[in-house]
């Protein structure tokens, strides 16, 4: 076991057994709860069994036309189910249908509810409806006497079924989920986790939350910033296989500070702040004990269900030609990656070699439909996918176009507004001013600006785009940086100018604790971004931090280790273990780090 786990992690193998104790707190011995789920990653605690098995129902029992009414805190009290197929068979629109779900919905709730405040004002059972007498033996294993009907009267819900969607996933799955196995592999993460896209879309990866979620993997854009490439031409949360590993950075960053998966995974939904503080305030990593005891306001119906609902996705994945027979998954989606060293237009490269917009459209979900107006270039360091065998000769079609249609920069749309910004400090940031920034963007007043608008940023005094910065080596990850904002300009010559990082604020983060992460202070950041009030600062908000004392800040590559940057910076792993309060010599990809001089 512990073999497995220094394989699986990455991790050296003495680490391994204390991992695994944490990972699954209160296991029972030799006890595994379904082949496709590994018990000591993902333990099934005796408390959780009913919700898996409720969310199993839902993923394979109950179809679209089906919605369940259930005990919100105990998920295996079923009420009823309200069936729509006659409305179905008899041919009635979906919206029909759908206004009669609701009015349905609503009665069977009340009708249910009264049942419950009747059995709690001690009424006899011979008095309810005929198919609510049953409510006292479904719930006789709920304590509380007759004080439980008087709660569950007010905690009725209803969750629509899922047989249908779940039975699509399948299908669509096909075409990801080779690719997803292969970069959980390559980031050493539990193969399980391929399962997560059911939970959280079905697949669907055109797929938009209310809270602004996006794509298969459902990253918010603060998030999705952190951990993908987003910028004005790429938005790579709208591409399974790109957000797989954007997915994959962020479980795994949350596993190690959490300590289990099964707080990882909920961290997923709930934040890994929110379950760190669980953790201290329960003292405890027991996924069951959590999902019963932890209170929060933000901690609801979804938080405490997402770790059964994922392993019942698992499951229900691993059974699917048991519930689904007549289901298969469509093929594996095949495309090369055609290598550039530049910005280019994709209608450029579609041109020189014959392959329609629309067909790279397909293979590259995360362009943004500017890039295929032409609008904006192909960054670089995208990659960029075509028709499976046509990689050499795009790449040939690349080297063959002139210099002056590969430039170094991204067309001159060059900034989405956020919100918070305004002209003025906008110019201030790229070195312009309002009368410029008017001008090349007809602006006919300068407080007219809004969230999402893109605004051309011209060079002082010419009218055009903004020159690229000085040529540097640029150590930035995926997703740090957005065509047009300041570039973080850092070097492993140390006798260059200072480097400067950009840091994108998450939810809950400080200007203190910003400043203690990089080693500078508060006035230091404030002064740096222009910030008249150090104690305003929001998610999503990007700012630029100095380097300190010869120190260059690096952000962590794929494939990089600490024996690897020791040598690239001339310095040693244990100077940048001590300037970075590292235990190991474990690294991730999108960590920051300081490598101090040598």
């Amino acid at each position: 076991m512990i073999k497995s786990c220094s394989r699986r992690f990455g991790i050296p193998a003495l680490l391994c057994g204390g991992l695994i104790a944490l990972a699954a707190p209160g296991l029972r011995a030799q006890e595994r709860y379904h082949a496709a789920i590994d018990p000591v990653l993902f333990p099934v605690p005796k408390n959780l069994e009913a919700a898996v098995e409720f969310w199993r129902k839902v993923f394979t029992t109950y179809t679209s036309d089906q919605v369940v009414l259930h005990d919100e805190r105990h998920l295996e009290v079923i009420y009823s189910v309200v069936d729509m197929s006659d409305l179905r068979t008899v041919g009635a629109s979906e919206l029909q249908i759908d206004r009669a779900r609701i009015k349905r919905v609503r009665g069977e709730v009340s009708r249910v509810s009264k049942a419950l405040r009747d059995l709690a004002a001690g009424r006899a059972v011979t008095n309810l409806p005929a198919d609510l007498r049953s409510i006292p033996t479904r719930m006789e294993h709920v304590e509380g006497g007759r004080s439980k009907y008087r709660r569950a009267a007010g905690m009725v819900r209803g969750q629509r079924g899922l047989r249908n969607r779940f039975e699509d996933a399948i299908e669509i799955s096909g075409m990801f989920m080779p690719g997803i196995e292969r970069t959980l592999a390559e980031y050493g993460l539990p193969s399980e986790i391929r399962c997560l896209p059911f939970v959280e879309s079905m697949f669907n990866y055109r797929a938009r939350s209310k809270v602004g979620a996006s794509g298969a993997w459902q990253f918010t854009a603060s998030t999705g910033r952190a951990f993908l490439q987003m910028d004005e031409a790429v938005d790579a949360r709208s591409d399974v296989l790109l957000a797989a590993a954007g997915a994959a950075r962020k479980l795994r960053r949350d596993y190690e500070s959490l300590e289990a998966w099964p707080l990882a995974l909920t961290a997923y939904n709930h934040g890994a702040g929110g379950m760190a503080r669980a953790v201290r305030r329960l003292g405890t990593r027991d996924i069951g004990v959590v999902v019963e005891k932890y209170r929060s306001r933000t901690f609801g119906f979804a938080s405490r269900n997402f770790y059964a609902e994922f392993i019942a996705a698992v499951i229900s994945y691993a059974e699917r030609e048991r519930h689904f027979p007549n289901v298969e998954p469509f093929p594996e989606i095949r495309f090369d990656v055609a290598r550039r060293d530049r910005y280019v237009a994709l209608t450029d490269l579609a041109t020189a070699t014959g392959v329609e917009i629309d067909r790279l459209a397909e293979l590259n979900p995360a362009l943004d439909r500017t890039v295929l107006a032409g609008s904006l270039l192909v960054p670089p360091r995208y990659p960029l996918r075509v028709p499976d065998g046509m990689g050499e000769a795009f790449e040939r079609a690349y080297a063959e176009l002139p210099m002056d249609r590969k430039p170094d920069r991204q067309a001159a749309f060059g900034y989405r507004v956020r919100r918070g910004d305004t002209l003025g400090g906008i110019a201030r940031r790229f070195g312009s001013s309002v009368a410029e920034l008017q001008r090349a963007n007809r602006l006919p007043r300068a407080d007219r600006i809004y969230v999402g608008q893109r605004l051309r940023i011209p060079q002082r005094g010419t009218g055009r785009a903004a020159p690229p910065p000085a040529r540097v080596a640029a150590l930035e990850g995926p997703g740090t940086r957005e065509p047009g904002a300041p570039a973080p300009q850092v070097t492993d010559n140390r006798e260059q100018a200072p480097a400067t990082t950009v840091h994108v604020v998450r939810g809950g983060e400080s200007l203190n604790r910003i400043a203690r992460k990089y080693g500078t202070s508060v006035e230091v950041l404030a002064t740096a971004n222009d910030l008249r009030r150090p104690d305003l600062i929001r998610a999503g908000q990007r700012l630029v931090i100095p380097s300190t004392g010869g120190e260059v800040l690096y952000k962590v590559q794929r494939g990089d280790t600490l024996s690897q940057l020791a040598r690239k910076f001339r310095t040693s792993a244990a100077r940048i273990r001590q300037a970075n309060g590292l235990r190991g010599s474990l690294i991730v990809v999108g960590q920051t780090l300081r490598i101090p001089a040598g």
